[in-house]
């Protein structure tokens, strides 16, 4: 029965990435739920084991298609931001029923007993108990196909009608090769493989290791997985809390080492009391990376590729189940019990303590996500890469003053420097410039302003600040992407994190080495606005204040590139701060003077 329910995952896993990518995913899975309530409705009729068996198969091949469409589709529901707790909530769908349903079909069970004897026509329930509780899940299929046809799921971009065998083979090379190349994504699915080959140890070691070492009888490993289940929920629940004070990934990375420790503790019990709480804390760390996986694929992944990366998930953790139950019980009869210093360690407990080392494994492993975050985000050659310096602040604030004085200094010490703007900064910038200041333009909703910023960032970064810092010149911005972040994701309301994601992708991930950002009071700063202030300026002054807000949460925020100068002081003051920074940052020098100036070495990567 159990490879019955594995086997799918190696021959229907890697093609349900595809339907998913290439079908229409609404269908997909309003046809696999269809399906599925028929084929268990029908288990009753066929008292087989050759048809449970293929029953089995075939409810487990639809659920490998259904998930990867669901998945995949999520995040045209919410909003980045909420998609840590959207996955929550889907796995809490998926296993806080768990109890409830224990009750409802021991419920069932016992009323089919009754129809059987009271009604004749229901005579078979009367020796076939679990027929009722299986057309009440059927049931639950239906409610589910029918709840999603009403959904308005939209298309794939890569959307097909019909069946290529040869697009197909392409997609699945494409998918494949995305999982194993990717450097965050890779990392993660290793993680959740050893998790889950962990995890096969304790269901095929588990029952014998709490009847026999920790003395819990017949229905201990039932308590224990309660209250395992338990810190699972919470975990779930908790998880969108931890998200936002810890990075995802480092969570992820955290949470599955956590498991193999606390994994490591449980195997070491002698007592159920004991072992109940290492229980609760197995599950509270699976279920916070469990929940924190789903989220890092789907923010790291494009639409077009998530049903795939999914797929590759879920045949990730078929195998790595199937992998743990398959060797962990011969690791255990292999060692047999010994007893090591007085200390009885029977072959259960050393296997455990082994899959606690291959969780921690993963966790280790997953860690590499992190590093490809933190240490590789620059697409510049080390060698040839230049500074980038971008001043920020609002109307007014004295970013032109600041610019021209560091750019005089750095200049007069033989750095080849390059200025420029947002927007305008590029040949095709410049024309975007005049649609977004353009008084006449007062009707242009937000998204189309924050769409614009972004394609004029884009066009900015490949046609100037780029190849600058290629050539290892210093390039000195007048604006960038925090602009956008406090005036399109705070004042507007779009939101930081979606607008940060736009210039994300525009930008292929370039941020500046420092940000300053000159720090006055709106009103201040729009006295020295012009006779003829563009769109923006004529902003009311509420507004400008919440770009203010804006500014000061993403100093806060973002504070390893933020330097907050105040711009109320004179300009040589502000001038002096800026070079102070400069060199504390240690930003490279290409000709350092012999006068007394600061030698600059060579920044560290990109920050993002």
């Amino acid at each position: 029965m159990l490879t019955a329910r594995v086997l799918p995952g190696f021959l229907v896993g890697p093609v349900a990435g595809v339907i998913a990518d290439r079908w229409d995913r609404k269908k997909t899975m309003v046809v696999a739920d269809l399906i599925r309530a028929v084929v268990i409705f029908s288990l009753p009729f066929v008292p087989r084991l050759w048809y449970l068996l293929l029953a089995s198969m075939l409810l487990e091949s639809l659920t490998l298609i259904w998930g990867p469409a669901k998945d995949a589709s999520l995040p045209h529901f919410v909003t980045p931001s909420e998609l840590t707790h959207a996955n929550s909530l889907s796995l809490l769908g998926v296993y806080a029923p768990w109890p409830l349903a224990s009750l409802v079909y021991a419920s069932l069970a016992t009323f089919g007993v009754f129809l059987g004897r009271t009604v004749p026509a229901l005579e078979g329930l009367t020796d076939n108990t679990e027929a009722l509780a299986l057309w009440m899940d059927s049931l639950t299929f239906l409610f589910s196909a029918v709840m999603i046809s009403t959904l308005a799921i939209p298309m794939t971009l890569t959307r097909d009608g019909h069946l290529d065998l040869k697009q197909i083979r392409r997609d699945l090379v494409e998918g494949l090769s995305f999982v194993v190349k990717h450097k965050q994504v890779r990392p993660w699915l290793l993680g959740i493989a050893f998790t889950f080959t962990a995890a096969g140890a304790v269901f095929s070691l588990g029952i014998g290791f709490v009847k026999e070492v920790l003395g819990g009888g017949d229905r201990g490993f039932a308590f224990l997985v309660g209250f395992l289940g338990t810190g699972m929920i919470i975990g779930l629940l908790a998880v969108g809390l931890l998200a936002k004070l810890i990075q995802k990934d480092v969570l992820f990375s955290s949470s599955i080492l956590l498991l193999g420790v606390g994994l490591i503790g449980l195997a070491s019990m002698n007592s159920l009391n004991t072992a109940i709480p290492l229980a609760s804390a197995l599950g509270f760390f699976g279920g916070a990376a469990y929940s924190t996986a789903y989220s890092l694929m789907h923010e790291n992944t494009t639409d077009e590729l998530r049903g795939r990366t999914f797929s590759a998930a879920y045949t990730v953790i078929r195998m790595g189940i199937l992998l743990g139950l398959g060797i962990f019980p011969l690791f255990a009869g292999a060692i047999g019990d010994n007893v090591i210093a007085g200390v009885n360690v029977p072959g259960s407990r050393a296997t455990l303590w082994l899959a606690g080392l291959v969780a921690m494994g993963g966790g280790i492993l997953s860690m590499r996500a992190i590093r490809a975050r933190t240490l590789e985000p620059s697409l510049v050659p080390d060698q040839q890469r230049g500074n980038f310096i971008v001043f920020e602040g609002g109307e007014g604030a004295g970013k032109t003053t600041q610019m021209a004085a560091l750019v005089k200094w750095l200049e007069a010490r033989g750095e080849r420097v390059v200025t420029t703007r947002e927007p305008g900064g590029s040949s095709i910038g410049s024309r975007i410039r005049d649609i977004l200041l353009d008084p006449a333009a007062a009707e242009m909703d937000p998204r189309a302003e924050a769409l614009l910023y972004a394609a004029d960032r884009a066009q900015h970064v490949s046609e100037v600040i780029l190849p600058a810092l290629r050539a290892g010149k210093t390039v000195i911005s007048d604006r960038f992407v925090d602009s956008s972040l406090a005036y399109q994701g705070v004042a507007r309301g779009l939101g930081v994190e979606e607008i940060y994601r736009i210039s994300e992708w525009g930008t292929g991930g370039v941020m500046p080495d420092v940000v300053f950002y000159l720090d006055i009071e709106p009103a201040a700063a729009l006295d020295r606005i012009g006779d003829q202030p563009d769109r923006i300026e004529q902003e009311e002054q509420e507004f400008h204040e919440k770009v203010a807000q804006g500014y000061h949460q993403l100093a806060q925020r973002f504070s390893s590139r933020f330097v907050v100068l105040d711009a109320t002081k004179s300009p040589s003051q502000v001038h002096a701060r800026v070079i102070e920074v400069i060199g504390e940052r240690n930003l490279r020098q290409v000709a350092p003077l012999s006068d007394g100036g600061r030698s600059i070495g060579r920044p560290g990567p990109l920050p993002r």
